[in-house]
């Protein structure tokens, strides 16, 4: 196995050498605990650019999805506040809600199922609007975006819904997300790094406190790039546009972390879905969320093994009651729950330019097989 693992560092390394990003980390686990870990690089390609180290926090992209959104509305699940099958009509403003959206289920937005676009570019008009507001619009204008096709007829991966999902955690719990996550989840479980915001940004001035700033000293980020807003910081921001232009908490992107403390994260929703009460979630709202929505389909939030969306990235060797995402950015993970293999993989591939997907698409399956390798697993399904 020791051989293998060090397969896993030369993998890492080639993922450099090919350009395929300048930052990554990964973690790779049984049931629960880590068996290996690395981190190589630089954050940038600027020459006196820090080296990676497992403390270096990635732009996690669209992992906030399941990370945040998700693991969010599985507590407020445990805490009888809503079930998968609650409508949003039931929960979000009918002031701002059409009439279309409010027959739309949770459970629809969480499996992209509920016929929204995939995206669209609000960050334009969100920016024209003050500093103070821009952060409520989010949602409203993804509720006011037209369907594209009819609720439960189509899979259609959506920004949009998370967006109004991340107004559901608000309206119910009566926290913005972040800091629903902070404090109901990612505190509990001692992640000091994993959040949202690590760093202000002009769009986020008028929330800045002295702690958020005490919060990043001596931390290191890999870098993203400017994308389609000129100017920007590439680091220490969120990469997404449309959840930068809102103040970097979104349902759909935001989150930054560390490959450990995503992989611990993992371990615990891991662990209440083989019966531990002794997790932030209930071995039921885990089990439940989990579940695909039927076969070959996506989970409550998470993506499966057999979907055309995971482009086959677990590699051969995840069971199909496997579950993970990607994340634009070049971070991904995937979680084996029926042999509790476990891969946490972080980069920044978009550091060197976000059109050239091929790289990444390439390189993440055979990361993922050589996990599985190294923990053993392929010789199951030889």
């Amino acid at each position: 196995m020791a051989n293998h693992f060090t397969l896993l560092t030369q993998l890492l390394e080639d993922g450099l050498q090919q350009g395929v990003y300048t930052a990554a980390a990964a973690v790779v686990g049984l049931k629960g605990e880590p068996q290996w870990e690395e981190a190589v690089g630089q954050v940038s390609l600027a020459e006196d650019a820090n080296r990676v180290t497992l403390e270096t926090s990635f732009d996690l992209a669209s992992l906030t999805k399941p990370l945040a959104t998700a693991a969010a509305l599985m507590l407020l699940t445990d805490a009888g506040k809503l079930t998968p099958n609650t409508t949003l009509g039931e929960l979000l403003p009918v002031e701002w809600l059409p009439s279309d959206k409010r027959p739309l289920s949770i459970a629809q937005l969480l499996a992209h199922r509920a016929g929204l676009p995939a995206w669209r570019p609000f960050y334009r008009e969100i920016l024209q609007a003050p500093p103070q507001v821009r952060g409520g619009l989010l949602p409203r204008l993804a509720a006011a975006a037209p369907l594209e096709h009819a609720p439960d007829t189509v899979t259609l991966y959506s920004d949009l819904g998370f967006m109004l999902l991340a107004a559901v955690v608000e309206a119910v719990s009566g926290l913005p997300l972040d800091r629903f996550c902070e404090e109901k989840i990612y505190h509990p479980l001692g992640l000091k790094n994993l959040g949202f915001n690590p760093l202000p940004t002009l769009a986020q001035a008028v929330r800045t406190t002295e702690n958020s700033k005490q919060k990043t000293e001596n931390r290191l980020y890999a870098a993203t790039e400017m994308g389609l807003i000129p100017g920007r910081n590439i680091v220490g921001e969120v990469h997404d546009e449309n959840a930068w232009a809102a103040g970097g908490v979104a349902g759909h992107a935001g989150l930054s972390g560390t490959g450990p403390e995503v992989f611990a994260l993992l371990a615990a929703l891991y662990r209440a879905y083989q019966g531990d009460t002794g997790q932030p979630f209930s071995p039921a709202s885990v089990r439940l969320f989990l579940t695909p929505v039927a076969p070959g389909a996506r989970a409550l939030g998470f993506d499966t093994p057999g979907t055309e969306a995971s482009q086959c990235s677990a590699g051969r060797y995840f069971s199909p009651r496997s579950v993970g995402h990607l994340g634009f950015t070049g971070t991904s993970f995937w979680l084996d729950l029926k042999l509790g293999q476990m891969v946490v993989l972080l980069t920044n591939r978009v550091h060197l330019g976000r059109d050239d997907k091929t790289k990444i698409q390439t390189f993440r399956p055979r990361f993922h097989e050589a996990a599985s390798l190294a923990l053993g697993f392929d010789k199951m399904y030889r």
